[in-house]
């Protein structure tokens, strides 16, 4: 990108003049990035919102637990009514640490210690200090303080990064060129039977933007069996509840498989409160099951006592490439 149409762009929006200026500083080593012994593998995305961070955090995180390889997870705790580090335990919720980093809390704290921070540098050095081989770093791509091993930029298919703008004018955090500061490039939320036409037309527009040495691969979402939260049984007739971003695919799955009612939809991290509830469970009797994603689980079954006597269930979702072999080469 031409250093005028960088200048043009940064008056133009000056949430691009902060974002521009700060890499500008990194780029020209005004500012440096810290190096650590332990291997930081970052997961982040141009885009404000959803690309599929945290189902890559799993997957890596399930690669890590099967190559016996030590870890830890970093994440900043978006919303959370906290301040400061914060090493999650048994005693935290979603409201202490965040409803990500308890998702993660609750499917690996048997194998790794799972940090929230604002500032990621803290942690890290912990972790650095008791010599864990891995961190994986939620949602830093603009963390440009932390050297890394491997910096993976995310772009949902549904919303590639290469139609879109810096914020306010669309939902970029940064110019579309900075992608090429990723080590790998990873298009989310294909469809699983994606053609090659497809696949050569993203690359081919990704390709204005980002050097031909950068891998650019793709994934998309397996939806598994619905996990009982609360009730007996899952029924036909479903109530959709979620506060995720762009939520139509979970949508869509949902209403290929059951009978779908209604949909409440809240904002992505949103903190349900009991007159939500008792909102929802108006429209919800016997023959209903509330059906809601793995996220929103972790914040539904903070109201045990008004929806033990429902049929609350949740979908986990789980990462895919269209081919492994090339992403897991990148990390081992």
């Amino acid at each position: 990108m031409g250093f005028f149409i960088k200048i043009i762009y940064s008056i133009i929006s000056p949430y691009s003049l902060i974002t521009s200026l700060r890499n500008f500083l990194y780029d020209y080593k005004i500012f440096k990035s810290k190096k650590y012994k332990t291997k930081v593998i970052s997961v982040g995305n141009l885009i404000m919102g959803g690309s599929g961070k945290s189902p890559l955090i799993e997957f890596l995180a399930n690669y890590l637990i099967k190559k016996n390889k030590s870890f830890s997870i970093i994440s900043r705790g978006y919303k959370r009514k906290t301040r400061g580090l914060i090493q999650i335990g048994e005693d935290d919720n979603f409201l202490t640490v965040g409803d990500e980093p308890m998702q993660f809390f609750k499917k690996f704290k048997d194998h790794c210690e799972i940090y929230v921070s604002e500032v990621r540098e803290k942690a890290l050095a912990i972790i650095d200090k008791n010599n864990v081989s891995y961190a994986l770093l939620d949602d830093a791509f603009q963390n440009r303080g932390i050297k890394k091993f491997l910096d993976i930029m995310l772009s949902s298919v549904r919303k590639p990064f290469y139609e879109d703008n810096v914020f306010p004018y669309g939902r970029l955090r940064e110019l579309r060129y900075n992608a090429n500061r990723a080590d790998i490039i990873i298009f989310t939320k294909c469809n699983r039977d994606i053609s090659k036409n497809e696949v050569d037309l993203h690359i081919e527009k990704s390709r204005k933007y980002v050097d031909k040495n950068i891998p650019i691969l793709f994934s998309y979402f397996e939806y598994e069996k619905p996990v009982k939260l609360f009730g007996k049984r899952i029924t036909d007739n479903i109530l959709i509840l979620s506060s995720i971003a762009y939520p139509e695919e979970f949508y869509n799955y949902v209403k290929s498989k059951y009978s779908v009612i209604d949909i409440f939809k809240f904002a992505d991290h949103h903190t349900y409160s009991r007159n939500d509830i008792s909102d929802i469970l108006k429209k919800v009797d016997k023959g209903i099951t509330l059906l809601t994603t793995e996220k929103d689980a972790v914040k539904l079954c903070e109201f045990r006592e008004l929806l033990s006597s429902y049929n609350v269930y949740y979908i986990p979702i789980k990462m895919k490439f269209l081919s492994e072999s090339n992403f897991l080469k990148f990390i081992s």
